[in-house]
């Protein structure tokens, strides 16, 4: 009994262990696709958990503050352009609706699709884009570029 109990704690140990590492190399190959194609990953990952964590605790001046502007959003097949934090603050609710929460929340960082457009969180709920500081684009900094749903 006690070594079946010993064998069967080592097994779990061992499954742990192994997606943990799992999701670490996960992460790292995220990392590693970003640093190729988009910039900074460390600048990307920041954003990327800055916004998760604002959107699950409802905090939305955070939330709003991590957007490019201006941003036109589509949600539901209808599309709108935001010119600033307040005007998407003022329509907060209606954009940043529960299926755009979820798609955020059930996120890890590990699983992000990244391609030479920017990092896609969800289904394309959202993207994450380097967004130009200049004209020369001599740096670019990661926002929050899209939002959409049920397109």
């Amino acid at each position: 009994m006690i070594r079946s109990t010993a064998l069967l704690f080592c097994a779990a140990l061992a499954a742990a262990t192994f997606a943990t590492s799992s999701a670490r190399s996960d992460e790292a190959s995220v990392d590693q696709q970003i640093e190729s194609l988009l910039g900074d990953a460390a600048d990307y990952k920041e954003l990327f958990y800055a916004f998760k964590v604002a959107l699950e605790e409802g905090k939305s001046d955070i939330v709003v503050s991590l957007v490019s502007y201006p941003l036109t959003a589509n949600i539901d097949g209808e599309e709108t352009t935001y010119a600033s934090e307040q005007e998407l603050l003022d329509a907060y609710d209606s954009v940043f609706t529960e299926t755009i929460v979820e798609a955020v929340s059930n996120q890890e960082y590990g699983d992000l699709f990244v391609n030479s457009e920017g990092v896609m969180i969800g289904n394309g709920e959202v993207w994450i884009s380097g967004i130009c500081e200049d004209s020369a684009c001599t740096s670019a900094q990661p926002r929050i570029a899209v939002i959409q749903s049920g397109n």
